[in-house]
Formats: C-alpha cells, structure tokens, sequence
C-alpha cells in the first residue's frame, strides 16, 4: 500500500477526537452495560449459574422498559410549540415567521419520531442529542434545514466541559463512517485520477 501523506489538519482532528473518546471512556462502559441492563440481561454469568444451582430460573423483572416507555409518552404527547420573542416592537411580524418556520422544519422532519428516540437515548444512557442539518437534495434540489437524533456514541464533547448541557464546551466532534464510494458521492473534490484512469 503506498504511503500517503496524512494532511496535517486531519491529524490534528483524529488527536483531539483520541483524547476526547478517551477522556469519557468510562460513561462509555456504563452506558453500554444500561443498554444490555434495558435490554433485559439482568445477570451475570456467575449469578445466573448460581440460580440453576438452586433450581431457579434467571427471569429478568423488568421496570425499566415501561418506565422509560411512559416518560416517552408523556414528552411527546403533543408536538412542541416554538416560542419566539421579538426583541423590540418592530421585530413582532418576523418573529411570528420564525416561530412558523421552525414549526415546519419540525414537521418535515418528522421530529416528533427522532425527539423520542433522543428521550429513549437519555433515559438508557444519561445522553440525547438532537441534531440540525442542511437536506441538499430536499425540496427538488433547492435544499432543508432538518433535524434529526444522533447515537450519542457518535459524539465527543470536549471533556472540561462543567455544564450539564454542554454550554461551556470548547467544541463538540461528531463521528460518522462512511464507506470510500459513500465519500466521494458526498465530496467529488477528494477524487483524485492515477496514472492508470482509476480514481482513488
């Protein structure tokens, strides 16, 4: 495999995303042992070998899956509604259009759907995160801005961070893997032609 020369910024990137992860590494056990104890795997090896030896089953007594089933509910029985203030008296009228706007990016998005599995993320594993993009090929081509739910394993914040919502963090990474066609659908600009016609 050839050497290829690895840009600077890259790097810089991929050392800061290292030492982020790492820095959260042990919610990252937790929150993944949450999972499996959500999932219904309630015991240990050793604990489930123990209750056979008495000749007992190791049944699971669930709580926290209705529990975590109702806050859902209760959250999201009816679809937000967006507030916006004007900051003076001739700000009333776009005020009124934002409010409308956010309303519809919301619908578009299906946010009711993507707000719910961000309450089921924190709710199992103490983090949701809901995420604002830009749908370029939306709207015939001329683009959306839309919201959707992030696996809070994607995301890295910057670990000095002191405040629960992450006010005061100097940055937040999200990671997402792409295959190498994936990327260059989304980026053409990184194709590079050799000698033989084929692109990198």
């Amino acid at each position: 495999m050839p050497n290829i020369k690895l840009d600077p910024r890259a790097k810089e990137n991929q050392e800061l995303w290292q030492r982020w992860r790492d820095a959260r590494s042990s919610w990252d056990t937790e929150a993944r042992s949450d999972i499996d104890f959500y999932s219904g795997n309630h015991y240990t090896t050793d604990e489930s070998d123990d209750l056979s030896a008495v000749n007992q089953a190791a049944v699971p007594m669930d709580r926290i899956g209705p529990a975590v089933e109702k806050l859902k509910a209760i959250i999201t029985a009816s679809p937000p509604a967006f507030t916006v203030i004007p900051r003076e008296d001739s700000d009333a009228k776009l005020s009124k259009i934002w409010r409308l706007i956010l309303g519809y990016c919301w619908e578009l998005s299906s946010g009711d759907v993507h707000m719910k599995q961000a309450i089921h993320d924190y709710a199992v594993t103490g983090l949701g995160y809901l995420y604002a993009y830009v749908d370029n090929e939306a709207d015939y081509g001329r683009g959306e801005v839309k919201f959707t739910y992030v696996d809070p394993f994607r995301v890295c914040v910057d670990p000095n961070a002191r405040s629960r919502y992450f006010d005061d963090a100097a940055g937040m990474m999200l990671s997402t893997i792409f295959t190498k066609f994936q990327l260059l659908d989304l980026y053409p600009q990184l194709a590079e032609e050799q000698e033989d016609g084929k692109m990198l």
